[in-house]
């Protein structure tokens, strides 16, 4: 891929449809992944989950899907981030986590997961400020994750 980044919010269905195939190609065999891809493109349409993506030269590169906490009051969740493994390492992630962060003003923490072999992913979320408060099976009894927060209102907190 050539060296021309785009990042950006989802603008039409063309670009849902590319989220959509891009999510797919990545499951990290997570258990009924395909069917929280189609249940997040239809709460990606009707505005309740944001997504931000990254293109380079028109092809979806990357994305972040957010969403208000399901039952933590003034609590953003993080719930997915893809990049095309050819562009790893090349801070897409941290900067689609900052603009997570500005684009949750109103909230008090962002809470997200990651399996707990995820090295790289743990690393990027702990230099952006997360801190693990849980290690628990969330998705299947096989595989630890690691609950991460990150307090939104007290900028003084030491991670």
């Amino acid at each position: 891929m050539s060296f021309d980044f785009r990042f950006r919010f989802l603008e039409d269905e063309k670009e849902i449809k590319q989220l959509r195939n891009f999510l797919l190609e990545q499951p990290f065999n997570y258990p009924n992944y395909e069917d929280w891809v189609e249940r997040s493109i239809q709460q990606i349409d009707n505005g309740y989950k944001k997504t931000i993506l990254a293109f380079s030269d028109d092809i979806l590169a990357g994305d972040l899907i957010f969403q208000p906490h399901k039952t933590l009051p003034k609590v953003m969740e993080l719930k997915n981030m893809r990049i095309h493994p050819d562009l790893k390492r090349r801070y897409f992630g941290f900067f689609m986590f900052r603009q997570a962060e500005a684009e949750s003003k109103d909230y008090d923490a962002i809470i997200c997961d990651t399996r707990s072999d995820r090295l790289d992913v743990l690393n990027l979320l702990k230099l952006c400020g997360y801190r693990e408060i849980s290690r628990v099976p969330l998705y299947d009894s096989n595989t630890e994750d690691v609950v991460l927060l990150k307090n939104l209102k007290n900028k003084n907190q030491v991670s």
